[in-house]
This record gives C-alpha cells, structure tokens and sequence, in this order.
C-alpha cells in the first residue's frame, strides 16, 4: 500500500500542495514551525477522518481561509483508490472514488496510517486521557469500525452530562430525571462492552510483540508489558448500567459522570510494576518504541499489507543506538514512510530514499 499523490490546500500554514511521493522513505527537513507536522496531520486526517493533535477537525483549516480541502490516490493490491476530505466551518465532506461515503464505515479497512510523534515518548509519565487516545489510535488501526463505536459513546456521554448539569441546575428532576438516565445509562452501557472488548482484544494481541521488540532494543533481559486498568473488563451491559445506577448520587453531586471507558487507563509496565513511576527516561523511550514496532507487526499481519508510517521528529529524542533500532526495524515493518526531521542526517536510511525541505510551508525538492 502506497500513497501515489497526496494534495491539502487551505490545511494550516501548508502552501497548496501537489506531492507525488516515492514508493518507500520520504524525509522531510525543516525547522520548527515550517510545517512539518501539518503534512503528516494531513495525511492522517485523510485516512482516518480525525487527527492526531486535536479534537475538532476545523483546527486545521488555515487563518484566512474559509474551508481546508484534502486528498490522497492509495494504491493497494493493485487497485487505486481516491480519498477526498474537505472541512468548514461545521461541515465534513467525505468521498471516496469522486462519490460520498454511506455509510461512513465504508471509507475505511483499507488505507492504514500508524503515526509515531514525540509526544508518544513521554506517555507512561502524561495523562490517562493521553494514554487512552494513544492506545484508541491503535485500536482503530486494528479495527476500523471502532471509532464510530467511541464516536457513539462520546456522543452519548456528552448528552447524560448534560442532563446531570440540568439536574443540579433545577431544570430537570424527578421521575423525568430517572427515565433520562435510565436511558443513557442503557446505551452507554451497551457501547462500553464494545469499546472496553475491543482495547482488551488490541492489547492481548499486541502483548507477546510488545514483550519481544522490548527485549531486541535494550538487550537487559527486563520485561516490559502493557495492562488495561478498568473495573469493567469482562463486566455484562446489565450489570455496567446497575454500577452507573450504583454511583447515579455521586454523578449528580459532580455533574459529571464517573464510571466508562473514558475513565480507564493503560498502564505501561516493566518488570510487572508502574514503569512512569520507577523506569529510567531511556527505558520509557523503549517501552514506546517497542509499542509502535509491535503495532506495525500486528497490523501488517492483521491487514496481509505493512501499513503506511508517519515518523514526527521521533529520532532526534533519541539516543544513538535506539535511533539505530528504530531504523532498522520501523522501516522495514512499516510500508511507505513519511518522516520529518530538523537534520537529515538523523535520519539513518540510506536507500530507497528522497529528500524534501519544507520552509514556511512549502514543500522543496
């Protein structure tokens, strides 16, 4: 799989791009702040519809401009097909092969993206919100219709938030207020099985890969893993909504509900305990690394095809001998590579290589 010609016109500080990338290693070299990550963000909003940096999607149109329009020719199997996003001002247009896609699951299964950025690096020590969107990228790698199943939950929980700020606002109560969240409670607890099976089922499978390219990169003889921390794995979606009846006082008095998936946390361990708590800076750093050589083994193996890697300035956080690592493995799991640097000689691939410059958003050859 390979992206033949990739265009994004009004996408942040980007000039209007026509980019006919080569068929293995693109390295892009500039300063900060010249565009670097806005043209792996905008190959990744292309395939999974979403971003890796932010939340809402209009983010990414440029100051001044009145909608970002983005598009990439895939060629996988010997079949190519077309992906067109543009984004306004409360607005998503999404086609596929020049025609819109319903429904929406349609456009994915086929165009895989793993994105690797700096800010990974530091995830055993950041935030469980941090860790969780990390660990749902991969599972959405892996299984495509998951991110209509957490849109779905996002949805759901945003408006049982509501009703418990209306309820502490004396707007709703009562025996109207038990029939709402009698019916939140259902469905969030039918969309939580699903999504809390799905990060399970990424882990268990990512798991034995995760032990294996740990070992291959620190050669210490520890053993790193990775543990999902939730008081509904395995749990029914009868019995996740009498726990959500159980805590219903506690919702009210904060307005805010506190038992799901976006609650939950994945724990990143070494030897069996908390690695951000006791782990060196250099162990973190392999832990992560050995996370995303893990994930591009189980996608390649899940989707019979490498997928295509967005490499953001990880080498230079690096030290030389997991630099070394991370080329020599990365590149030969993962498919097409875009990667970007602030010097091109971090960047340690020799063949199958071009290298553009990127300079106030343009992009030189």
């Amino acid at each position: 799989m390979r992206i033949e010609a990739l265009v994004a016109e009004g996408v942040r500080n980007l000039r209007p791009l026509q980019l006919s990338p080569r068929e293995r290693f693109n390295v892009f070299v500039g300063d900060n702040g010249q565009g670097k990550t806005n043209l792996l963000e905008a190959i990744y909003v292309v395939a999974a519809l979403r971003s890796f940096r932010t939340a809402k999607l209009t983010d990414l149109i440029a100051f001044g401009a009145s909608s970002a329009r983005l598009g990439a020719r895939v060629l996988k199997h010997d079949l190519t097909r077309v992906y067109e996003v543009e984004l306004a001002p409360g607005s998503r247009k999404v086609r596929l092969d020049g025609k819109a896609v319903r429904p929406l699951s349609r456009y994915f299964g086929a165009f895989n993206v793993v994105v690797f950025t700096p800010e990974d690096l530091s995830l055993p020590r950041g935030s469980p919100g941090d860790r969780r969107r990390f660990l749902d990228r991969s599972v959405f790698n892996l299984e495509p219709g998951y991110l209509s199943t957490a849109s779905d939950y996002d949805k759901v929980l945003r408006t049982r938030n509501t009703v418990l700020k209306q309820a502490g606002q004396g707007i709703v109560g009562g025996h109207k207020l038990d029939e709402l969240l009698a019916v939140y409670d259902a469905q969030l607890a039918e969309l939580a099985v699903a999504m809390v099976a799905a990060r399970v089922k990424l882990l268990e499978t990512l798991g034995p890969e995760l032990v294996t390219a740990f070992a291959a990169i620190t050669r210490t003889g520890l053993t790193a893993g990775a543990r999902y921390v939730s008081k509904l794995v395995g749990a029914s979606a009868p019995a996740i909504e009498a726990m959500l009846r159980e805590g219903r006082a506690r919702d009210l008095a904060t307005q805010s509900t506190h038992l799901g998936p976006h609650r939950d946390d994945v724990v990143l361990e070494l030897e069996g305990r908390e690695a951000g708590s006791f782990a060196s800076q250099g162990q973190l750093r392999a832990i992560m690394l050995a996370w995303k050589t893990a994930e591009l083994l189980v996608l390649g193996r899940a989707h019979d095809d490498p997928p295509i890697l967005l490499l953001d300035d990880v080498s230079s956080e690096l030290d030389p001998s997991r630099n070394e690592f991370l080329f020599e493995h990365l590149a030969t799991l993962a498919g097409q590579c875009f990667i970007t640097t602030t010097h091109g000689s971090h960047v340690l691939l020799h063949r199958e290589r071009a290298d553009y410059r990127i300079q106030a958003g343009e992009i030189l050859q």
